[in-house]
């Protein structure tokens, strides 16, 4: 029987097979009917377009992978720390881009020397093709965390472009963004020494693990704690070896990298997606003000990190190292990918789950374009994000909505949501 009903029932039979299969969103926003298949699509098609770039990372030698390769090539030789020593001896081994020089600590460049023992370019495809492998991992451990049905996860882990960007210029960020899910998921079940080893690894990048080392704080998980003490302790030992038995590597660093930092930083003013570092590109903004901000968002974000959830705390304190951190690049937004994986799984509501999310995804290519852009369009993803999250747990706010566990049960809602837009 055909009638004004009828679009409504057509409705709940679409969201009722969606729901079937964990699909969390809308069928239907209004006029326009977003059948899975479909979105799918489009997000098959926003993947394939994020990794299109990599004709130019290999136009351009590799881009940034000469720096990890070189890296692991002089990991324990008098060449790995100091700055004209590295450009040298890249210079004699043939790269054009010899100006690379290393800003990791020392300790990280045994991760790039079983890729220095073959060819810089077949080194720079077998990175490529680990860093994407580890992308889906991240899938697999946002299916864990957050229960979103493992087409949802990796159709949002490839979709989400800044996670496989890394990969297509010889960047590491998918190692990050693995680790930061395992620390998560380890926190979750109760595995303390996993989780102290992935917070404890995770320093190899050291402002993006920061905030989950503060969460490990705030919680008072001492045992965690403890077993990132014994990795960072290990890795001192391996830094020693590594700077080629400078026993004060960790000044030596420090002291060389500033330099070579500040010029980074207005080298990639463009990439910058952290606020305090969009704010500090204000022509003749006082250096005081973007750390005063920073400092002000961390003071917001305590009261969530202390009582939320530990998985969506996990997911925050990630938002929180690309929002607050000093230096943070659009390619390392991969670690947004938690908190947008909180939202898939009822951490928004509908509508404002269907629209945000698909709005958001497709944006996440704006990173490739920031050079012509100025702001990265990622920057203005993480501001928003951060400010929607802080206001969940504003103080002396209303205790927030318990979050409906996993995608399937968010898909329930996203079910009622498209008969009722329907209707």
């Amino acid at each position: 029987m055909d009638g004004p009903a009828a679009p409504a029932q057509a409705a709940d039979r679409s969201a009722a097979a969606a729901g079937v299969h964990g699909w969390p969103f809308r069928t239907k926003l209004g006029p326009l009917p977003l059948p899975p298949k479909r979105v799918r699509l489009w997000a098959v098609a926003v993947a394939i377009i994020g990794l299109v770039p990599i004709d130019t990372a290999i136009i351009n030698g590799g881009a940034d992978w000469p720096a990890f390769w070189s890296a692991g090539a002089t990991a324990g030789t008098p060449n790995l720390m100091d700055p004209a020593k590295h450009a040298a001896w890249q210079a004699s081994h043939g790269m054009a881009n010899a100006y690379f020089f290393w800003l990791y600590p020392p300790p990280d460049a045994y991760l790039w020397w079983p890729f220095a023992q073959i060819p810089i370019a077949i080194a720079f495809v077998a990175n490529l093709v680990l860093m994407l492998g580890l992308v889906a991992v991240a899938a697999w451990f946002l299916t864990r965390i957050f229960e979103l049905s493992p087409d949802v996860a990796l159709l949002a882990a490839f979709a989400w472009t800044p996670a496989t960007g890394p990969a297509i210029m010889g960047q590491n960020a998918p190692l990050a963004l693995v680790l930061a899910l395992w620390a998560i998921d380890a926190m979750r079940r109760d595995r303390h020494l996993e989780a102290g080893l992935a917070c404890g690894l995770m320093m190899y990048k050291p402002t993006l693990a920061l905030p989950l080392l503060g969460l490990l704080v705030l919680r008072i998980r001492w045992r965690e704690l403890t077993v990132v003490a014994a990795v960072l302790v290990a890795a001192y030992f391996v830094g020693v070896a590594a700077a080629a038995g400078d026993w004060q590597w960790p000044s030596s660093w420090w002291n060389g990298s500033q330099p070579l930092l500040a010029l980074d930083l207005a080298h990639n003013a463009d990439k910058a997606i952290s606020i305090p570092g969009v704010i500090g590109r204000i022509p003749g903004i006082s250096g005081w003000i973007p750390n005063l901000i920073a400092a002000a968002i961390v003071l917001l974000s305590l009261r969530g990190l202390r009582r939320a959830p530990i998985a969506e705390a996990g997911a925050a304190a990630c938002l929180l190292a690309l929002a607050v951190g000093p230096r943070v690049w659009g390619y390392e937004a991969g670690l947004m990918l938690p908190i947008l994986a909180w939202a898939i799984a009822g951490g928004l509501s509908e509508p404002w789950r269907t629209r945000l999310v698909l709005l958001a995804i497709p944006m996440s290519l704006l990173w490739l374009v920031s050079y012509y852009t100025v702001v990265s369009g990622i920057a203005l993803l993480v501001a928003a994000a951060t400010a929607m999250w802080l206001w969940r747990w504003r103080p002396l706010g209303p205790e927030p909505r318990p979050v409906a566990e996993g995608g399937r049960a968010a898909a329930a809602g996203a079910g009622a949501g498209a008969a009722a837009g329907a209707a």
